[in-house]
C-alpha cells in the first residue's frame, strides 16, 4: 500500500514531546453484488459495491521513549456525531509495560482467537467472523484493551461497556475478556474467555445482519460465557485455521456453539485464494447455521487490486430453512 504522508511536523514545545507526525491514508472499492432469492429479500437482487475510506493516523513520542497515538476513520456515509463514542477511531499508549488502546476496537477474547479469512470485494455478510460480545461489529461504547508480549506470547485483557443499539437503558451492560496468544513460526494458538452482562446473537455479525428479522436483535438481556480456543500452520505456502467457541447464556435457549476452517494460499504471480467454513450450533432449541465462502484476488499493483467472492450460506429454524447465495466481484484501491 503506498502511504501519503500529509504532514510531517517536529514539536519542541515542550520537554514533554519529542516528535509527532499526521498521516492519511484510504481506501476506496467498486464493483457489482449479487444476492439470490431469499424469504427476506423477496427476489433476487443486483447492487453496486462502492465505498470510500479515509484513515487519519497520529502518531507520536515523548522524550522518555513512551509511545502514543490515535486513528480516526471518515466514510462516505459517515453523518456528524459518530465518533462521540469512539466507535469510528482509537488511542493508544505504549512502552516497556506493553500497550492500552481505547476506542473502537476487538476484545481480548477476539485477539487471541480471530476469525477466519475475508472473501470477496465487500466481504459479503462476513460470514467468516465469530460472535465476540466485545467486538469492533458490536454497536457500543468505546472499549479498553490491554496487549504484553513475552517471548512468543501476546496476553491480552479488555473491558467494554458495551451497551447495544445505543440504548439509554442498556448503557450499564459490560463486558470483560482475557486472552492469550502464542506464535511459534508454522504454527500459531490462541486461547481466551469474555464475560457479558448479554448474549450476543451469532447470525448478526455485521450491520447488514441478514438474519436479524428472522432471529432477533443484536443482543439479548440476559448475562453470558464464552471460551474459545484456535489452532494455525502453514504447510507447503498453505495456511490453516480451526476454532471454537462455547457461550453459556443465563438464557438457556442462548447457549450455542461457534467453529470452523479456513485456508490461504498465495501464488508468485499475484494471485490469492482464499476458503472458510463456519457452522452455529444451539444447545437447547432446533436453531443451526452453516457458512461457506471461496474468494480470490490478484494483485494489479500499484495499490490496485481485483476481488471476488461467493458465499453461500444455509440456516434452519425448527421446520423453516434460510438458503441464501452471496456473489460479487471488482476494484478495490488501496492509497
Amino acid at each position: 500500500m503506498k502511504k501519503v504522508l500529509f504532514a510531517t511536523t517536529a514539536l519542541v514545545m515542550t520537554a514533554g514531546v519529542a516528535s509527532a507526525e499526521v498521516a492519511v491514508t484510504g481506501e476506496a472499492r467498486l464493483g457489482l453484488r449479487y444476492e439470490t432469492d431469499t424469504s427476506y429479500t423477496g427476489s433476487d437482487s443486483y447492487n453496486v459495491v462502492n465505498r470510500i475510506r479515509v484513515h487519519f493516523t497520529l502518531t507520536g513520542e515523548s522524550d522518555s521513549g513512551i509511545s502514543f497515538g490515535a486513528k480516526i476513520r471518515s466514510d462516505q456515509n459517515d453523518s456528524a456525531g459518530d465518533n462521540n463514542s469512539g466507535t469510528d477511531g482509537y488511542v493508544w499508549v505504549s512502552g516497556a509495560y506493553g500497550k492500552l488502546t481505547a476506542g473502537d476496537i476487538d476484545g481480548a477474547l477476539e485477539k487471541a482467537v480471530g476469525d477466519l479469512p475475508e472473501v470477496g470485494l465487500s466481504g459479503l455478510d462476513y460470514w467468516n467472523e465469530f460472535a465476540y460480545s466485545t467486538s469492533e461489529e458490536v454497536d457500543g461504547d468505546a472499549s479498553l484493551l490491554y496487549e504484553y508480549s513475552i517471548g512468543n506470547a501476546n496476553l491480552y485483557a479488555s473491558f467494554a461497556d458495551a451497551y447495544y443499539d445505543n440504548s439509554d437503558d442498556e448503557r450499564d451492560t459490560q463486558s470483560w475478556g482475557v486472552g492469550v496468544g502464542y506464535d511459534l513460526g508454522n504454527y500459531t494458538f490462541g486461547i481466551g474467555y469474555e464475560q457479558s452482562d448479554y448474549t450476543i446473537n451469532p447470525f448478526v455479525i455485521d450491520d447488514e445482519d441478514t438474519l436479524e428479522t428472522v432471529f432477533g436483535p443484536l443482543g439479548d438481556g440476559a448475562d453470558s460465557d464464552t471460551w474459545g480456543i484456535s489452532g494455525g500452520t502453514s504447510i507447503n505456502g498453505i495456511t490453516f485455521k480451526a476454532a471454537y467457541l462455547k457461550t453459556n447464556s443465563d438464557n438457556d435457549n442462548w447457549d450455542y456453539a461457534q467453529y470452523g476452517l479456513g485456508a490461504g494460499y498465495e501464488m508468485a504471480n499475484g494471485v490469492a485464494l482464499n476458503a472458510f467454513w463456519r457452522e452455529n450450533d444451539f444447545k437447547n432449541v432446533d436453531v443451526k447455521g452453516r457458512a461457506f465462502g471461496i474468494g480470490a484476488n490478484y494483485d494489479l499493483g500499484g495499490g490496485a487490486m481485483l476481488k471476488g467472492g461467493i458465499v453461500d450460506t444455509s440456516s434452519n429454524f425448527g421446520a423453516t430453512d434460510y438458503d441464501n447465495t452471496l456473489v460479487d466481484i471488482g476494484l478495490n484501491f488501496t492509497f
